[in-house]
């Protein structure tokens, strides 16, 4: 049976969800876009290589947990407009962090499945972490 394309793009969701917390580098890479952008809650951004170095090097980032307390998805042919708003857990070096950002997302359907092409976190707490 053939997944639906929304079908598909969920369990696209739950793999970089799934890479992420397992710190699998190869696999995240995989889901990426040759034109991946990120820019994360403090305006900073990244390509696929730093975004996976920053956030995804399992011997630097421990994550605890990430949790959508919300997930909008939005479906325009071959793109996919998903906005969450998302609680981070994480331990970087010996600093412990958690913070809440609302993720606007796109997503880009190729023939290689759908592929994860922008991301722009914006923090919700008053600190900027």
């Amino acid at each position: 049976m053939q997944l639906s394309t929304r079908e598909a793009l969920q369990q696209v969701l739950q793999a970089r969800h799934d890479h992420l917390m397992t710190g699998n580098r190869e696999a995240m890479n995989e889901l990426l876009s040759p034109n991946f952008s990120f820019i994360d809650g403090l305006g900073r951004q990244f390509d696929a290589e730093t975004y996976l170095d920053h956030y995804v090097d399992i011997d630097l980032i421990k994550w605890v947990s990430s949790i959508d307390e919300s997930t909008v998805v939005e479906l325009f042919e071959t793109t996919a407009l998903v906005q969450t708003l998302t609680e981070d857990q994480f331990q970087y070096g010996t600093t412990s962090y958690l913070g809440r950002f609302r993720v606007v997302s796109l997503y880009q359907l190729t023939e290689q499945g759908w592929k994860w092409h922008f991301s722009q976190s914006t923090s919700l707490d008053q600190d900027g972490r």
